[in-house]
């Protein structure tokens, strides 16, 4: 194997790699300044109730392009071969949307027979479904530009959707949509983000190998093996509290819990979506030809993160909190508690989850499957034990000091490795 052709020396990282780290990181700043300065003014408006089911219905919503798209979209980005790359894209749409559609069809005879209410009625379930092959066909698209470096057209999708997000949650509250507006708004932004996609990707599009498609998913099958139920878990277990929390405490509870955890998210998902797609791609070819640089590449990668995380966890729990009670009506009382108990949780992610693709690149995958079934239960035992002490704030607190514990001990077993392999060259 030519190793010179995977090699990207120093300077082409500090041009190509720097720049789509800046283009990616404008976009998801803008969109996330506008989604979040928006979302709280919206927030305020619709209130804590109505937060709280379009919350469970974004819940649905992440979990779903996961379970879909059976993590193909990363065998993608392991292509080097653009035929190999294309096809994967085609047959990603075709299998996300049949899955989507079984998932659906088997929910709504679920809630039909009686067997599980979901919470929700039938139409959202049905836009629910929508939004879950939009959100899974997005998220393959933007993992094709990230292979063919395309960073500034996935900060242009970030910013699109974000814009149509707000302004039309906007314009539904004032029509009176207070129970709907924020779950429709939220779905014309994604469609706006699609439609623009589709431009984007127009002509990748091709008629499925499938002799081809299963050579490549066979070539990375440890991914699928292990990366997919990983991830699948991983996945629930971030975004199944709302779900359960609905059905054994308030939609109150639920929407100010969301707030909290949305506004600690908001910088660690600005800078790891932004710097962890570059670093999965850089990664991936430094892992070819010099795996001591991949270990001092993740702990630069890592330090920064971390310390920016530690000034804005301490900032939003000192001048922050105060500033959200002058701004938010007494509706959202309690809010200060909940971000102070999740800030353990955000810090402890903070370090892992800009490197989390590594696990992948050192072939390493059962590590997350491991953690992630941890994490799952650790939803159901700080819920049980919530639930047993009435108390949905002791629920977070414990919810918080398992799961940061346990992104810890996964950061330290991958550091672990990746100092190992190091010494091994």
């Amino acid at each position: 194997m030519d190793l010179k052709r995977f090699h990207i020396n120093s300077k082409q990282f500090k041009t190509k790699n720097f720049k789509g780290v800046l283009s990616l990181l404008a976009g998801n700043t803008i969109s996330k300044i506008i989604a979040t300065i928006g979302g709280l003014f919206l927030a305020n408006f619709y209130g804590p109730d109505n937060y709280g089911v379009y919350n469970v219905f974004l819940s649905y919503i992440y979990i779903l392009p996961v379970l879909t798209g059976l993590r193909l979209d990363n065998v993608m980005i392991m292509q080097r071969g653009s035929k190999e790359i294309r096809n994967l894209f085609s047959g990603i749409l075709v299998i996300s949307f049949v899955l989507t559609l079984l998932i659906m069809t088997v929910m709504l005879l679920l809630k039909g027979f009686g067997i599980m209410s979901f919470r929700l009625p039938y139409s959202i379930l049905v836009l629910t479904g929508i939004g879950g092959v939009l959100s899974v066909w997005n998220l393959t698209q933007n993992n094709l530009f990230t292979k063919y470096r395309l960073f500034q057209q996935i900060s242009t999708s970030l910013v699109i959707s974000s814009l149509f997000a707000v302004a039309f949650q906007a314009v539904f509250y004032f029509m009176g949509w207070k129970e709907t507006g924020l779950i429709y708004g939220w779905l014309i932004g994604l469609t706006a983000s699609f439609i623009y996609n589709v431009r984007v990707s127009k002509g990748r599009l091709r008629k499925i190998d499938i002799p081809l498609f299963k050579q490549s998913v066979r070539e990375n099958k440890r991914i699928v093996q292990y990366s997919y139920p990983s991830d699948a878990i991983n996945v629930v277990a971030n975004n199944i509290m709302p779900i359960l929390v609905l059905i054994y405490f308030s939609q109150t509870d639920v929407g100010i819990y969301s707030m909290a955890f949305k506004i600690l998210s908001v910088p660690l998902m600005l800078l790891a979506g932004s710097v962890s797609r570059v670093y999965f791609q850089k990664a991936v070819s430094v892992n070819y030809s010099d795996k001591k640089r991949l270990y001092d590449l993740t702990l630069k990668v890592i330090y920064p993160n971390v310390l920016i995380m530690l000034v804005f966890v301490i900032l939003l729990n000192t001048i922050g909190v105060w500033l959200l009670g002058i701004f938010l009506d007494e509706k959202w009382t309690g809010l200060g508690s909940y971000i102070l108990a999740l800030s353990f949780w955000i810090m402890a992610r903070s370090a892992m989850n800009p490197i989390a693709p590594v696990v992948m690149v050192i072939n390493k995958n059962h590590y997350s499957l491991i953690f992630n079934i941890y994490l799952l239960l650790v939803n159901f035992v700080a819920l049980y034990l919530g639930v047993l002490k009435g108390d949905f704030l002791y629920c977070i607190w414990v919810f918080s000091f398992l799961s940061g514990a346990g992104y810890l001990a996964l950061l330290a077993m991958v550091l672990t490795e990746l100092k190992k392999n190091a010494k091994r060259q």
